[in-house]
């Protein structure tokens, strides 16, 4: 069974307290990312469970066509591998730093 995407929003780690920036990016440019990054992560959740609603509703035989049921899965699949990218990038981002001397 997977985590919802909604359990990341929440995380800790998301909630620390992040010192104020000395030179370099603006802060405002950082907080406009981190709500970017938020919200894209809502929306990739509010995809999965749009596809999840399309499903049950299918299989109770509601009036929604297979098309449309495929349609949203694939949105949803889209989102999550974009997430995945974006994980990916920022993990590697944060490891060359790790590796930068000083």
């Amino acid at each position: 069974m997977s985590l919802p995407i909604s359990s990341l929003i929440s995380s800790p780690l998301a909630m620390t307290p992040r010192p104020p920036a000395s030179g370099g990016m603006p802060e405002a440019a950082g907080a406009d990312f981190q709500k970017m990054l938020f919200h894209s992560l809502s929306e990739a959740n509010q995809l999965e469970h749009q596809a999840e609603q399309n499903i049950e509703m299918r299989l109770l035989g509601g009036e929604i066509t297979n098309a449309e049921v495929y349609t949203s899965l694939r949105k949803s699949e889209l989102a999550l591998n974009m997430m995945l990218q974006v994980r990916n990038k920022l993990v590697e981002a944060y490891q060359e730093i790790q590796q930068m001397r000083i």
